[in-house]
Protein backbone atom coordinates (compact mmCIF):
# COMPACT_ATOMS: atom_id res chain seq x y z
CA UNK A 1 0.00 0.00 0.00
CA UNK A 2 2.66 2.24 1.46
CA UNK A 3 4.81 0.94 -2.26
CA UNK A 4 1.95 2.36 -4.13
CA UNK A 5 1.51 5.53 -2.33
CA UNK A 6 4.99 6.42 -2.93
CA UNK A 7 4.98 5.46 -6.59
CA UNK A 8 1.61 8.31 -7.37
CA UNK A 9 3.65 10.85 -5.66
CA UNK A 10 6.95 9.90 -7.91
CA UNK A 11 5.10 10.04 -10.64
CA UNK A 12 2.69 13.02 -9.76
CA UNK A 13 6.21 14.93 -8.87
CA UNK A 14 7.60 13.89 -12.12
CA UNK A 15 4.57 14.87 -13.72
CA UNK A 16 4.87 18.86 -12.70
CA UNK A 17 8.35 19.03 -12.72
CA UNK A 18 8.01 18.32 -16.56
CA UNK A 19 5.12 21.21 -16.74
CA UNK A 20 7.19 23.35 -14.60
CA UNK A 21 10.49 22.73 -17.47
CA UNK A 22 8.33 22.90 -19.99
CA UNK A 23 6.63 26.62 -19.14
CA UNK A 24 10.07 27.74 -17.89
CA UNK A 25 11.92 26.68 -21.59
CA UNK A 26 8.22 28.19 -22.91
CA UNK A 27 9.19 31.65 -21.16
CA UNK A 28 12.99 31.39 -21.92
CA UNK A 29 12.07 30.67 -25.53
CA UNK A 30 9.51 33.62 -25.77
CA UNK A 31 11.73 36.00 -23.84
CA UNK A 32 14.29 35.45 -26.32
CA UNK A 33 11.67 36.06 -29.03
CA UNK A 34 10.79 39.34 -27.65
CA UNK A 35 14.48 40.14 -27.33
CA UNK A 36 15.40 39.99 -30.65
CA UNK A 37 12.09 41.37 -31.54
CA UNK A 38 13.30 44.47 -29.67
CA UNK A 39 16.27 44.74 -31.16
CA UNK A 40 15.17 44.14 -34.92
CA UNK A 41 12.42 47.53 -33.99
CA UNK A 42 15.44 49.34 -32.60
CA UNK A 43 17.68 48.97 -35.78
CA UNK A 44 14.58 49.66 -38.06
CA UNK A 45 14.45 52.65 -35.90
CA UNK A 46 17.42 53.90 -36.44
CA UNK A 47 17.73 53.33 -40.70
CA UNK A 48 14.27 54.88 -41.13
CA UNK A 49 14.32 57.85 -38.63
CA UNK A 50 15.57 60.35 -40.98
CA UNK A 51 13.66 58.97 -43.96
CA UNK A 52 10.70 59.38 -42.01
CA UNK A 53 11.07 62.53 -40.99
CA UNK A 54 11.80 63.52 -44.48
CA UNK A 55 8.20 62.40 -45.87
CA UNK A 56 6.33 64.31 -43.01
CA UNK A 57 8.57 67.41 -43.35
CA UNK A 58 8.48 66.87 -47.47
CA UNK A 59 5.42 65.23 -48.16
CA UNK A 60 7.02 63.30 -50.14
CA UNK A 61 6.17 59.39 -50.43
CA UNK A 62 9.86 56.95 -50.12
CA UNK A 63 9.35 53.48 -51.92
CA UNK A 64 12.39 52.23 -50.24
CA UNK A 65 10.12 52.49 -46.64
CA UNK A 66 8.09 49.76 -46.49
CA UNK A 67 6.10 48.30 -43.86
CA UNK A 68 6.40 44.42 -44.78
CA UNK A 69 7.13 43.10 -41.41
CA UNK A 70 6.16 43.06 -37.49
CA UNK A 71 9.42 44.42 -36.60
CA UNK A 72 8.46 47.68 -39.83
CA UNK A 73 5.58 47.93 -38.71
CA UNK A 74 6.91 48.54 -34.84
CA UNK A 75 9.34 50.71 -35.48
CA UNK A 76 7.34 52.92 -37.95
CA UNK A 77 4.61 53.01 -35.31
CA UNK A 78 6.78 54.25 -32.39
CA UNK A 79 8.48 56.45 -34.64
CA UNK A 80 5.49 57.78 -35.95
CA UNK A 81 4.00 57.96 -32.45
CA UNK A 82 6.87 60.05 -31.10
CA UNK A 83 6.43 63.02 -34.16
CA UNK A 84 2.87 63.07 -33.44
CA UNK A 85 3.11 64.15 -30.08
CA UNK A 86 5.68 67.17 -30.92
CA UNK A 87 4.66 68.59 -34.53
CA UNK A 88 2.80 71.58 -34.61
CA UNK A 89 2.49 72.50 -38.22
CA UNK A 90 -0.59 71.16 -40.09
CA UNK A 91 1.17 70.34 -43.42
CA UNK A 92 3.16 68.34 -41.00
CA UNK A 93 0.44 66.53 -39.27
CA UNK A 94 -0.99 65.58 -42.43
CA UNK A 95 1.98 64.68 -43.91
CA UNK A 96 2.03 62.27 -40.68
CA UNK A 97 -1.39 60.90 -41.24
CA UNK A 98 -0.88 60.53 -45.15
CA UNK A 99 2.26 58.37 -44.16
CA UNK A 100 0.61 56.32 -41.37
CA UNK A 101 -2.70 55.38 -43.60
CA UNK A 102 -0.10 54.33 -46.09
CA UNK A 103 2.21 51.85 -44.15
CA UNK A 104 -0.32 51.49 -41.15
CA UNK A 105 -3.54 51.16 -42.20
CA UNK A 106 -3.51 46.96 -42.74
CA UNK A 107 -1.98 46.24 -39.77
CA UNK A 108 -4.76 47.95 -37.88
CA UNK A 109 -7.62 46.45 -39.77
CA UNK A 110 -5.74 42.88 -38.61
CA UNK A 111 -6.00 44.58 -34.72
CA UNK A 112 -9.20 45.26 -35.11
CA UNK A 113 -10.35 42.07 -36.28
CA UNK A 114 -8.17 40.41 -33.26
CA UNK A 115 -9.51 38.39 -30.36
CA UNK A 116 -7.49 39.97 -27.80
CA UNK A 117 -9.37 42.71 -26.03
CA UNK A 118 -5.62 44.87 -25.42
CA UNK A 119 -4.84 44.41 -29.37
CA UNK A 120 -8.57 45.85 -30.38
CA UNK A 121 -7.61 48.69 -27.74
CA UNK A 122 -4.48 49.11 -29.16
CA UNK A 123 -5.37 49.38 -32.83
CA UNK A 124 -7.85 52.02 -31.97
CA UNK A 125 -5.59 54.03 -30.02
CA UNK A 126 -3.01 54.54 -32.73
CA UNK A 127 -6.22 54.99 -35.28
CA UNK A 128 -7.07 58.10 -33.07
CA UNK A 129 -3.59 59.21 -32.48
CA UNK A 130 -2.86 59.40 -36.34
CA UNK A 131 -5.93 60.60 -37.39
CA UNK A 132 -6.75 57.79 -39.72
CA UNK A 133 -9.54 58.10 -42.31
CA UNK A 134 -9.64 55.80 -44.55
CA UNK A 135 -10.47 52.70 -42.57
CA UNK A 136 -13.46 54.40 -40.88
CA UNK A 137 -15.63 51.97 -42.32
CA UNK A 138 -13.67 49.27 -40.91
CA UNK A 139 -14.38 51.13 -37.40
CA UNK A 140 -18.09 51.61 -38.15
CA UNK A 141 -18.33 47.20 -38.64
CA UNK A 142 -15.75 47.12 -35.64
CA UNK A 143 -18.29 48.48 -33.79
CA UNK A 144 -21.28 45.99 -34.64
CA UNK A 145 -19.88 42.75 -33.63
CA UNK A 146 -21.64 41.64 -30.90
CA UNK A 147 -18.66 40.56 -28.29
CA UNK A 148 -16.94 44.33 -28.57
CA UNK A 149 -16.53 45.63 -25.10
CA UNK A 150 -18.63 49.54 -24.49
CA UNK A 151 -14.92 51.12 -24.07
CA UNK A 152 -14.09 50.33 -27.66
CA UNK A 153 -17.14 51.39 -28.47
CA UNK A 154 -17.06 54.76 -26.94
CA UNK A 155 -12.79 54.66 -27.97
CA UNK A 156 -14.57 53.93 -31.82
CA UNK A 157 -17.47 56.77 -31.21
CA UNK A 158 -14.02 59.69 -30.82
CA UNK A 159 -12.14 58.10 -33.99
CA UNK A 160 -15.43 58.45 -35.69
CA UNK A 161 -16.29 61.91 -34.38
CA UNK A 162 -12.48 62.66 -34.91
CA UNK A 163 -12.40 62.29 -38.87
CA UNK A 164 -16.05 63.97 -39.11
CA UNK A 165 -18.03 61.08 -39.78
CA UNK A 166 -21.92 62.04 -41.59
CA UNK A 167 -23.57 59.36 -39.54
CA UNK A 168 -22.25 60.29 -36.22
CA UNK A 169 -25.33 62.22 -35.31
CA UNK A 170 -27.54 59.27 -35.95
CA UNK A 171 -25.33 56.95 -34.14
CA UNK A 172 -25.84 58.78 -30.94
CA UNK A 173 -29.49 60.13 -31.47
CA UNK A 174 -30.76 56.40 -32.08
CA UNK A 175 -28.11 53.48 -31.27
CA UNK A 176 -26.30 54.78 -28.33
CA UNK A 177 -28.41 56.34 -25.77
CA UNK A 178 -26.75 54.85 -22.67
CA UNK A 179 -23.45 56.75 -22.64
CA UNK A 180 -22.80 59.36 -19.64
CA UNK A 181 -22.37 62.98 -19.48
CA UNK A 182 -18.52 62.43 -20.57
CA UNK A 183 -18.70 60.07 -22.81
CA UNK A 184 -21.11 62.21 -25.01
CA UNK A 185 -18.44 65.14 -24.18
CA UNK A 186 -15.91 63.80 -25.01
CA UNK A 187 -16.94 62.25 -28.77
CA UNK A 188 -18.78 65.44 -29.33
CA UNK A 189 -16.03 67.58 -27.99
CA UNK A 190 -14.13 65.84 -31.48
CA UNK A 191 -16.35 67.07 -33.90
CA UNK A 192 -15.58 70.21 -36.15
CA UNK A 193 -18.17 73.55 -36.29
CA UNK A 194 -20.27 71.67 -39.09
CA UNK A 195 -20.31 68.53 -37.35
CA UNK A 196 -21.49 69.95 -34.07
CA UNK A 197 -24.18 71.86 -36.29
CA UNK A 198 -25.84 68.44 -36.42
CA UNK A 199 -26.56 68.84 -33.14
CA UNK A 200 -28.09 72.16 -33.28
CA UNK A 201 -30.33 71.29 -36.25
CA UNK A 202 -31.66 68.25 -34.36
CA UNK A 203 -31.40 69.11 -31.07
CA UNK A 204 -35.34 68.19 -30.54
CA UNK A 205 -34.56 64.98 -31.46
CA UNK A 206 -31.60 64.89 -28.90
CA UNK A 207 -32.51 62.78 -25.96
CA UNK A 208 -32.02 64.30 -22.40
CA UNK A 209 -28.13 64.11 -21.73
CA UNK A 210 -27.28 64.49 -25.53
CA UNK A 211 -29.16 67.59 -25.10
CA UNK A 212 -27.25 68.70 -22.06
CA UNK A 213 -23.87 68.27 -23.37
CA UNK A 214 -24.62 70.05 -26.44
CA UNK A 215 -25.74 73.03 -24.04
CA UNK A 216 -22.21 72.43 -22.01
CA UNK A 217 -20.45 72.57 -24.98
CA UNK A 218 -21.84 75.86 -26.46
CA UNK A 219 -20.91 77.43 -23.04
CA UNK A 220 -17.52 75.78 -23.53
CA UNK A 221 -17.05 77.17 -27.08
CA UNK A 222 -18.03 80.97 -26.34
CA UNK A 223 -18.94 81.41 -29.65
CA UNK A 224 -21.36 84.23 -30.45
CA UNK A 225 -22.75 82.16 -33.35
CA UNK A 226 -24.74 80.16 -30.57
CA UNK A 227 -26.13 83.11 -29.10
CA UNK A 228 -29.46 82.57 -30.72
CA UNK A 229 -29.82 79.04 -30.29
CA UNK A 230 -29.37 79.07 -26.66
CA UNK A 231 -31.45 82.17 -26.06
CA UNK A 232 -34.26 79.92 -27.83
CA UNK A 233 -33.62 77.14 -25.96
CA UNK A 234 -33.62 78.81 -22.91
CA UNK A 235 -37.09 80.51 -23.35
CA UNK A 236 -38.76 77.16 -24.95
CA UNK A 237 -37.68 75.01 -21.77
CA UNK A 238 -37.92 74.22 -18.59
CA UNK A 239 -36.05 72.88 -14.84
CA UNK A 240 -32.54 71.51 -15.75
CA UNK A 241 -32.20 72.24 -19.48
CA UNK A 242 -32.92 75.96 -18.28
CA UNK A 243 -30.38 76.29 -16.24
CA UNK A 244 -27.80 74.76 -18.60
CA UNK A 245 -29.14 76.78 -21.57
CA UNK A 246 -28.99 79.88 -19.19
CA UNK A 247 -25.23 78.72 -18.38
CA UNK A 248 -24.30 78.60 -21.58
CA UNK A 249 -25.30 82.13 -22.33
CA UNK A 250 -23.52 83.69 -19.08
CA UNK A 251 -20.47 81.40 -20.36
CA UNK A 252 -20.72 83.52 -23.69
CA UNK A 253 -20.97 86.08 -21.83
CA UNK A 254 -23.75 88.23 -24.10
CA UNK A 255 -27.57 88.27 -24.54
CA UNK A 256 -29.00 90.36 -27.01
CA UNK A 257 -31.78 91.69 -24.39
CA UNK A 258 -30.39 91.94 -20.76
CA UNK A 259 -34.09 93.24 -19.64
CA UNK A 260 -35.25 89.41 -20.37
CA UNK A 261 -33.18 87.97 -18.05
CA UNK A 262 -32.70 90.74 -14.79
CA UNK A 263 -35.87 89.47 -13.29
CA UNK A 264 -34.03 86.44 -12.77
CA UNK A 265 -32.12 88.05 -9.72
CA UNK A 266 -35.63 87.86 -7.80
CA UNK A 267 -36.59 83.89 -9.14
CA UNK A 268 -37.14 81.65 -6.64
CA UNK A 269 -34.43 79.41 -7.78
CA UNK A 270 -30.81 80.14 -6.54
CA UNK A 271 -29.23 79.14 -9.40
CA UNK A 272 -31.55 81.22 -11.80
CA UNK A 273 -30.27 84.05 -9.22
CA UNK A 274 -26.82 83.00 -9.43
CA UNK A 275 -26.35 82.86 -12.63
CA UNK A 276 -28.19 85.90 -13.64
CA UNK A 277 -26.09 88.04 -10.89
CA UNK A 278 -22.80 86.46 -12.90
CA UNK A 279 -24.35 87.99 -16.37
CA UNK A 280 -25.53 91.22 -15.01
CA UNK A 281 -21.67 91.26 -13.26
CA UNK A 282 -20.20 90.02 -16.96
CA UNK A 283 -22.48 92.88 -18.91
CA UNK A 284 -21.39 95.60 -17.13
CA UNK A 285 -25.67 96.67 -16.43
CA UNK A 286 -25.28 99.58 -13.74
CA UNK A 287 -28.89 99.67 -12.98
CA UNK A 288 -28.33 95.66 -12.11
CA UNK A 289 -26.58 96.80 -9.42
CA UNK A 290 -29.36 97.43 -6.86
CA UNK A 291 -30.68 94.06 -7.04
CA UNK A 292 -27.10 92.93 -6.89
CA UNK A 293 -26.57 94.55 -3.79
CA UNK A 294 -29.85 92.74 -2.57
CA UNK A 295 -28.75 89.39 -3.44
CA UNK A 296 -25.70 89.95 -0.71
CA UNK A 297 -28.59 89.40 1.68
CA UNK A 298 -29.30 85.40 -0.47
CA UNK A 299 -29.81 82.65 1.77
CA UNK A 300 -27.89 80.92 -0.81
CA UNK A 301 -23.94 81.24 -0.07
CA UNK A 302 -23.56 80.74 -3.94
CA UNK A 303 -25.22 83.47 -4.70
CA UNK A 304 -24.09 86.42 -2.41
CA UNK A 305 -21.11 85.13 -3.26
CA UNK A 306 -21.57 85.30 -7.13
CA UNK A 307 -23.16 89.03 -6.26
CA UNK A 308 -19.89 90.19 -4.72
CA UNK A 309 -17.71 88.99 -7.00
CA UNK A 310 -20.25 90.83 -10.20
CA UNK A 311 -20.08 94.11 -7.70
CA UNK A 312 -16.44 94.15 -7.49
CA UNK A 313 -15.92 93.63 -11.19
CA UNK A 314 -17.67 97.68 -11.51
CA UNK A 315 -15.61 100.19 -11.72
CA UNK A 316 -16.50 101.96 -8.63
CA UNK A 317 -17.65 98.07 -7.04
CA UNK A 318 -14.75 98.45 -4.23
CA UNK A 319 -16.97 101.63 -2.88
CA UNK A 320 -20.22 100.08 -3.29
CA UNK A 321 -19.06 97.00 -1.35
CA UNK A 322 -16.98 99.09 1.54
CA UNK A 323 -20.62 101.00 1.74
CA UNK A 324 -22.75 97.91 2.27
CA UNK A 325 -19.44 97.06 5.09
CA UNK A 326 -20.44 100.21 6.50
CA UNK A 327 -23.93 100.29 6.78
CA UNK A 328 -25.55 97.22 6.08
CA UNK A 329 -27.54 95.58 8.80
CA UNK A 330 -27.43 92.25 7.91
CA UNK A 331 -23.92 89.81 8.91
CA UNK A 332 -24.21 87.85 5.38
CA UNK A 333 -24.33 91.08 3.33
CA UNK A 334 -21.20 92.23 5.65
CA UNK A 335 -19.43 88.78 5.54
CA UNK A 336 -19.55 89.08 1.71
CA UNK A 337 -18.03 92.57 1.11
CA UNK A 338 -15.63 92.15 3.51
CA UNK A 339 -14.65 89.17 1.84
CA UNK A 340 -14.77 90.38 -2.04
CA UNK A 341 -12.61 93.70 -1.10
CA UNK A 342 -10.26 91.70 0.12
CA UNK A 343 -9.97 89.39 -2.94
CA UNK A 344 -10.01 92.63 -5.34
CA UNK A 345 -11.21 93.15 -8.86
CA UNK A 346 -12.09 89.18 -9.70
CA UNK A 347 -9.78 88.35 -13.07
CA UNK A 348 -11.69 86.63 -16.13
Amino acid sequence: MIKNEIQFLVTVFTLLSGMLLIMLIYLIIRKAAESRLRKRVEDHKNSMNDKLLHCILTGDILRSLQADTKAKKLAIEQLLSKYAEILEGNEEKNNLKNLAEMLLSDHYRIGMKSNKWSTRMNALFFIETFKIENIKEDVVAMMKRRWITKEEKIKAMTILAQIQYNEIFQLLTEDYKNLSHLEYRNILSRLNDRGFEQFLLGYNSCHTELKFTVLDLIGLKKDLNYLLFAETVFSSSRGEERIRSLKALVSIGFVRNLDNYLPLLKSVNWEERMLAARLAGVMKVEHALPDLVQLLQDPSWWVRSQAGQSIITFPHGKEILQGVLVESTDAFAKDMAWEWINKGVYQT
